[in-house]
This record gives structure tokens, sequence and C-alpha cells, in this order.
């Protein structure tokens, strides 16, 4: 190793440093994410945040009719998941956005 392999080897580490630091701020933007997904012509409505876990749910009694309450059970499952996909499609994105900068082998282009 040369002296001058230092150099690289410094700016290396600075450019991992950078990417630690964007790393966190995409971690802290995915937890303030909100997301939200509506089954049963808006009758349930999950709200995930940036890693698909479950904030809250919201069930609008006004729309449901007396038959459909078997269904409530169904609706509500179908909302969270439609919620994480989603929630995980924004996801992606945001990472492919960070990787795409990187100039490190084997990331980004």
């Amino acid at each position: 190793m040369n002296l001058g392999d230092l150099g690289n080897m410094k700016d290396l580490f600075g450019k991992m440093r950078d990417a630690q630091k964007h790393m966190k701020e995409i971690q802290s933007e995915l937890q303030d994410m909100r997301v939200e997904a509506q089954t049963g012509a808006g009758i349930v409505t999950a709200i995930v945040d940036g890693e698909g876990k479950l904030i809250d749910i919201k069930i609008d009694t006004s729309l449901l009719e007396a038959n459909e309450m078997a269904a409530l059970p169904k609706l509500i499952v179908k909302a969270v998941q439609e919620a994480q996909k989603k929630s995980k499609s924004e996801a992606a994105e945001k990472a492919k956005a960070f990787t795409s900068g990187l100039n490190f082998p084997g990331f980004g282009s």
C-alpha cells in the first residue's frame, strides 16, 4: 500500500460517515411518514408508518350496514395490508433515491 491509498481510504470513510448520517435521516422520515388505505368504500381506514407499522384504524360506522358487520374483520385486514403495501413501496422509492447517490462499489449507479 502506498501513501496515496491513505487519501482514498480517508475519502471512503468520509463517504461512509455521510451515508450513515443520511440513512438515519431516512429512518426518521420513515417513522414520521403516514400512509393510509381504505376498504369497503371508506368504511375502514388503516394508517401505517413508513416502516409498515400499524398506527391507527378508523371505522366509519355510519357507512356500515347491519348485514356488513360480519365482513368488518376482513375489511380491517385488507385495509392494513394495503396500507403496508403502499408504505413498503414508498420506502423502497426513498431507499432507491438514497442508493443511487452513493459512489461505493456495488451501490447506486
